[in-house]
């Protein structure tokens, strides 16, 4: 029997009790739960449980950061298109890029897969936290093009606190991955069908290889800021004249200020975060290849 339908039982049994259990918080909605029992699902049947685990660090993370200061996080509800409960869109677009390298991994066996999984949920960590943490700053973001102060939560906005927060969710799934990677290769495991690690051997290399997927993690970040500063639609509300990212306030097209129509927060994350992992993938190979 093949690896991957011993993966089967377990994939539906782990996923379907975490889908029901976070649809149970509200920490996502009914397709949230949907989505992200098929992506879970998929990333532990081509992955295992070593990258199916960067995905529930990713998850617990954000849950846990969007409840510091929710109270505060009320004036939110103006200014972005969805709430605190993750969607099925939303769930894919932070969940997919790091589901098509785990397919990729587990077809080819070739880590460099695995690596650029690791960056995908590292960079979606970064970036969910400096979200829900940076909104907490005392001082006001910035705009990570101009450098002029914005309001707490808007789009393309860095503060110290949110950067230093993306760090610490990048590092924290980059010590997740390299759990696995010494487990799997430094001590003579499952190597996925590729037996040699290259520069990323050793205690040297693995180091290395934690540095670069921290890296790479607040690299997305960042790309989400650009996006979010340059392309991402903002609308002015047609009610209130207020900035906010909602195309529509109470059945009413609101126009458009920046940005492109169509180009939301869910499009900005599944776009930095396929840009990262695709760096990261190219990367890995070249440094893997013999």
């Amino acid at each position: 029997m093949s690896l991957f339908w011993v993966r089967v039982v377990p994939a539906l049994i782990l996923n379907a009790g975490a889908a029901v259990g976070a649809w149970y918080r509200g920490s996502v909605s009914r397709s949230g739960a949907l989505a992200g029992f098929l992506v879970a699902g998929g990333i532990y049947l081509f992955g295992g449980f070593w990258l199916w685990a960067l995905l529930m660090v990713f998850f617990v993370a954000g849950s846990v950061a969007s409840r510091f200061g929710a109270h505060r996080k009320m004036v939110l509800d103006r200014l972005h298109e969805k709430g605190s409960s993750r969607d099925g869109w939303q769930v894919v677009a932070n969940g997919g890029p790091g589901l098509v390298v785990a397919v990729g991994y587990g077809i080819s066996g070739h880590p460099a897969f695995a690596i650029a999984c690791a960056a995908a949920f590292a960079a979606a960590t970064a970036d969910t936290l400096a979200s829900e943490i940076g909104f907490l700053s005392r001082r006001p973001p910035v705009s990570v093009l101009t450098g002029r102060p914005l309001p707490p939560g808007t789009s393309g906005g860095v503060s110290m606190l949110g950067s230093a927060a993306a760090a610490a969710g990048a590092a924290v799934i980059a010590a997740t991955f390299v759990v696995g990677w010494v487990l799997r290769h430094a001590i003579g495991g499952d190597t996925g069908g590729v037996e040699s690690t290259g520069a990323f051997g050793g205690a040297g290399g693995t180091m290395v290889l934690a540095a670069a997927i921290t890296a790479a993690g607040v690299a997305g970040s960042f790309i989400d800021s650009v996006l979010g500063a340059t392309v991402q639609a903002h609308y002015s509300d047609g009610a209130t004249g207020e900035l906010t990212e909602r195309p529509h306030s109470t059945g009413v097209p609101n126009r458009l200020v920046r940005g492109v129509r169509g180009f939301n927060n869910d499009v900005v994350n599944a776009l930095s975060g396929l840009l990262v992992t695709a760096a990261m993938l190219f990367v890995a190979f070249w440094v893997l290849s013999p």
